[in-house]
């Protein structure tokens, strides 16, 4: 699997999580999932940026070795923003210089390696691209959002500008190295990808009559067959390990607030759906131990509190949930040096501020599908 992860992280579904109804607990119908308790998960760093009155969030992470990260972010998502990126190097992290004259909250980060980093903003309309040495911009856009960014390489770099409720921004770019290429076809449609290699990518596409995915075999997009599996569900981050190891997550939609938390898993044979009871926005999918998958949401009520799930291949589901300040929003997580670290925003008395915790995650007993 290429490093990194290639899906979207929007500390903007942070914000309306704060006025929806109350938590409604619990995991696999008849079967929840066992908790970790909230004391073994750190507030490993709580930083502000800017003004005092500012909402600063981080929203991406990638790993880019065993001791290596970068987390992504900024102030005020879906406003008036400035671009944040920090760099861990396996002791602390250090802010990272970008190009003067930015603003727009970096929503969204892919590192195939080290030295060849993507990162795009939301509302910003801008793709960066980190060569090692210095970050530069790559291509702006006038108008329309960008909601996600997949790099297979230096010269095989996809953009994506559809949102998760089919609304077109941007639409699919290609970038082959030397020129950005407007994609047509079924990939101008694209809200998220995620790619295990250059011919074997899978992808998001929002519908109304209902979402479903599309696999890139180096030449062309078709449409996957996944049954029933993913019928009433508004899809909202993937996960390509390999061709034969593939996770959706998203929710059931639903007419007011979050619907249940659902995953999905391809095995290379066929799709099984684990629909938890759980009442929160899903977030975010990264590769987790063995067989497993990472996922992120955060929960509605009084109070917003984010939470990661362990979850396997077999079904073994593992949930955490984080409180920190006056509410708390995770939106991606990843392991980091033998660790697992989310990211995501405290909100305090007068705006907000960027976070990462970091954690362990204990399997529980299989649940099954």
């Amino acid at each position: 699997m290429l490093s990194g992860r290639s899906s979207g992280a929007l500390l903007v579904g942070f914000m309306p999580a704060l006025v929806l109804g109350p938590v409604i607990g619990g995991g696999v119908p008849g079967s929840p999932p066992s908790a970790v308790s909230e004391s073994s998960w750190q507030l490993a760093l709580n930083q502000h940026y800017g003004q005092l009155t500012n909402a600063s969030g981080y929203s991406a992470i990638v790993v880019t070795g065993r001791d290596g990260a970068w987390v992504f972010g900024g102030t005020n998502p879906g406003g008036q923003s400035a671009p944040v990126a920090d760099r861990w190097n396996g002791v602390r992290l250090r802010p990272s210089s970008l190009p003067s004259g930015l603003t727009g909250f970096l929503s969204d980060a892919s590192a195939p390696t080290a030295g060849d980093i993507w990162a795009v903003s939301d509302y910003g309309g801008y793709v960066l691209h980190w060569d090692g040495k210095v970050w530069r911009v790559a291509r702006r856009w006038s108008r329309g959002q960008i909601t996600g960014v997949t790099a297979v390489s230096p010269d095989d770099v996809w953009i994506f500008g559809t949102t998760a409720t089919g609304y077109r921004g941007v639409g699919t770019w290609h970038f082959d190295g030397r020129d950005w290429t407007r994609a047509s076809g079924r990939a101008r449609h694209i809200y998220q990808a995620s790619a295990a290699s250059r011919r074997d990518i899978w992808a998001i596409v929002p519908d109304q009559r209902g979402d479903h995915i599309e696999h890139y075999d180096g030449s062309r997009w078709r449409r996957a067959r996944t049954g029933r599996v993913l019928d009433d569900v508004r899809l909202t981050a993937i996960l390509a390990v390999s061709r034969h190891d593939v996770w959706v997550l998203g929710n059931t939609r639903s007419r007011s607030g979050p619907g249940l938390l659902v995953l999905a898993h391809w095995d290379g044979f066929a799709w099984r759906r684990l629909t938890t009871t759980l009442h929160a926005w899903a977030g975010q999918l990264a590769r987790g131990v063995h067989d497993g998958a990472l996922a992120t949401a955060t929960a509605a009520g009084p109070t917003a509190a984010g939470m990661v799930l362990d979850v396997s291949a077999r079904g073994r589901l593992t949930s955490a949930v984080i409180r920190a300040g006056l509410g708390s929003g995770i939106s991606d997580v990843a392991l980091v040096g033998g660790s697992v670290w989310a990211t995501g925003g405290v909100l305090t008395q007068l705006g907000g501020n960027a976070a990462i915790w970091a954690g362990p995650l204990v399997r529980a007993e299989p649940t099954g599908y």
